[in-house]
């Protein structure tokens, strides 16, 4: 019982303490309805393949979408409907809506902090790309942020679309990083009345 407390308030510290020296990615998983509950539970944006990335620093979640729900097939350069906003009042572990989640804690340096400090800035300022289908997405969108920070590799644009061109795909890239250089990855699963992606 000692061992299982001891635990939970280790895990606690990493979650949720304001300790900036590290980014926190949490993936929730794309679903659909369970075919007895498809009555009560919604159809989501995306499906079993959808889901949503959001990347937390100092207890600041931040993540790309739409931009009131609007979005495009491919990329417009003029009319983008792109926007990278602040995410308030997100339950994660432990909530009530019991989604699957899954959050890797990536520990940077000062000086990776600083450098997704301003890209954050300047992506805030400006949304650099277009939200479309076929292009940047929550999980491209999130690599591109952490690429800034050098926590993953740069690439191209290209490069950043075709290789997380959905969540699952930059989450299991992730999780092989985690598992080799140890990094804390906490799971919840979600409620029984859902299908749920797998990794």
């Amino acid at each position: 019982m000692f061992r299982l407390a001891f635990l939970f308030l280790f895990l606690s510290h990493f979650l949720f303490a304001t300790d900036s020296l590290f980014v926190k990615v949490h993936f929730v998983y794309g679903s659909k309805p369970v075919k007895a509950f498809k009555a009560i539970e919604p159809k989501l944006f995306g499906g079993i393949h959808g889901g949503h990335v959001y990347l937390e620093v100092n207890q600041k979640i931040i993540s790309f979408g739409t931009n009131n729900g609007k979005w495009h097939v491919f990329p417009h350069k003029s009319k983008s409907a792109g926007k990278y906003r602040v995410d308030k009042n997100l339950a994660w572990h432990g909530d009530t809506a019991k989604k699957k989640i899954t959050t890797i804690l990536i520990p940077i340096s000062e000086e990776q902090l600083l450098k997704f400090k301003e890209a954050e800035i300047k992506y805030f300022q400006e949304t650099p790309y277009d939200y479309a289908f076929i292009g940047m997405r929550c999980a491209a969108g999130a690599y591109d942020m952490l690429s800034k920070a050098e926590v993953c590799k740069r690439k191209s644009r290209f490069g950043i679309i075709s290789k997380n061109f959905y969540p699952k795909r930059l989450r299991v890239k992730l999780l092989k990083r985690a598992k080799k250089e140890n990094w804390v990855v906490v799971k919840q699963e979600g409620r029984k009345s859902r299908k749920w992606e797998r990794d």
